[in-house]
């Protein structure tokens, strides 16, 4: 595959978005709708249009990735990852949660041996067959070989590390973020960090209560990474450019206010329909995106399904 010239990254998706480019950052473009790549630091690459993000990362003792895009990307990412490596094999592949734009090639690269590491949520909603309402979709069991491997639980209360060479990669749990699976991944020695689902640009972070989702737990999670990021950290959103500390405070503050204006009208009987009309998230759009109503619309549903809801009704 051949890249054309190099170029900041210039781009975010929110239309008005005040996010600060990330200096250094810059993108290889195979073609308008292809694949770009990204050396992030320290030959850790951030591989993006292949669905959500993936990064790729080869140590002296192996190779690891962090999700593997969208099932239609499988062919173009294995060919691209194949080129850098120059036919070296993933050793690791790391899901951030189950959904197909970040779990879509992993029938590839688990085929060819790699090992696939992920909550073992996700490795239960992979290897079932199930019913998705936010997507009015029925998934069935993902084959055998795209299934994670090595899984941990809730109860694990530490991060867990793979060491390749000069670089420790640990990761660790958000509970009830995204999904009820999702991980964070953290590259130590390079000060990156990838969020998977639970941190987005340009849009609102959408929980999906199908699949053990939920506000409270996004903003918990959130504020989980506050925690482990610096001032110098990279943050991977599940797309778009890599973003600062300061995007995470502003995404805690969102969502913290959101969720409290929304129990406010939930305890009066208001819907999810009536808060869109109310505009309870019009504040927040500039920065967050046009999804107010699909974010306004799952956040209700992970807080009623869940029993979540501040105070009595």
């Amino acid at each position: 595959m051949q890249v054309a010239g190099r170029r900041d990254f210039l781009r975010i998706v929110a239309a008005g978005a005040a996010t600060a480019l990330v200096p250094g950052y810059v993108r290889r473009a195979a073609a308008a709708s292809g694949p770009t790549v990204a050396e992030l630091r320290g030959g850790l690459l951030q591989i993006a249009g292949v669905g959500g993000n993936v990064l790729l990362f080869r140590g002296t003792d192996g190779v690891a990735m962090v999700d593997s895009g969208a099932p239609e990307h499988a062919d173009t990412l294995a060919a691209l990852v194949d080129e850098r490596l120059g036919g070296a094999s993933v050793d690791y592949l790391l899901n951030t949660h189950w959904h197909l734009e970040h779990t879509g090639g992993n029938d590839r690269f688990g085929a060819a041996g790699a090992t696939i590491v992920a909550h073992e949520n996700t490795r239960l909603w992979m290897s079932t067959e199930f019913y998705d309402e936010w997507h009015d979709r029925r998934y069935p069991a993902r084959a055998p070989e795209a299934v994670p491997t090595r899984t941990f639980y809730a109860s694990d209360p530490q991060p867990i590390e793979i060491a390749l060479g000069d670089e420790r990669i640990e990761y660790g749990y958000l509970r009830e973020a995204h999904t009820d699976g999702d991980i964070y991944v953290r590259f130590v020695e390079r000060n990156v960090i990838a969020a998977g689902g639970a941190v987005t640009v340009g849009r609102y972070p959408v929980p999906d209560p199908a699949t053990g989702g939920w506000i409270g737990g996004t903003a918990a999670s959130v504020a989980k990474l506050l925690e482990i990021a610096d001032d110098d950290t990279l943050i991977v959103p599940d797309v778009g450019p890599p973003q600062r500390r300061a995007h995470l405070e502003a995404e805690l503050e969102m969502l913290e206010a959101i969720r409290n204006r929304m129990e406010e009208r939930m305890h009066k009987g208001r819907s999810a329909a009536d808060m869109l009309a109310e505009g309870i998230t019009a504040d927040f759009d500039a920065r967050w995106g046009n999804n107010a109503e699909e974010f306004l619309s799952k956040a209700y549903d992970s807080l009623w399904w869940g029993g979540r809801i501040r105070g009595t009704i």
